[in-house]
């Protein structure tokens, strides 16, 4: 795996539904992460989304849906597909993720991420 420098890693943002240990690797890992605040709606998450170039990371699968959250006006959305949701085996997929999609490469397309590996839609 290569080592990737903050400049290519995307800045994120954290549904409430991603749990904080994840949340507190990725910070480790030198990613830029905000934690939305709990109890904020999708349209807030996704607001802040766009207004802060921030790719989605999320469980919630209102965000698989083109027409709530048409992928092509977002900086990117990771919606994780990994059950049971266990941070180490989210956090390794992640990194293979990030590890093989440029920064620049997010922009307007939902990620469905998996144990497996990860299709793009």
């Amino acid at each position: 795996m290569k080592n990737m420098s903050s400049f290519n890693k995307p800045k994120l943002i954290s549904d409430e539904n991603i749990p904080v240990g994840l949340t507190e690797l990725l910070i480790k890992e030198g990613f830029d992460v905000k934690k939305i605040p709990f109890g904020s709606t999708d349209k807030i998450l996704s607001k802040i989304a766009k207004a802060e170039s921030r790719v989605i990371l999320t469980f919630d699968k209102h965000f698989i849906d083109k027409n709530l959250f048409p992928p092509k006006e977002h900086p990117g959305i990771i919606f994780i597909d990994i059950h049971p949701p266990i941070i180490d085996a989210i956090l390794s997929s992640l990194l293979k993720l990030f590890n093989e999609i440029s920064h620049s490469e997010f922009s307007g397309k939902l990620f469905i991420l998996s144990l497996f590996g990860f299709r793009i839609k």
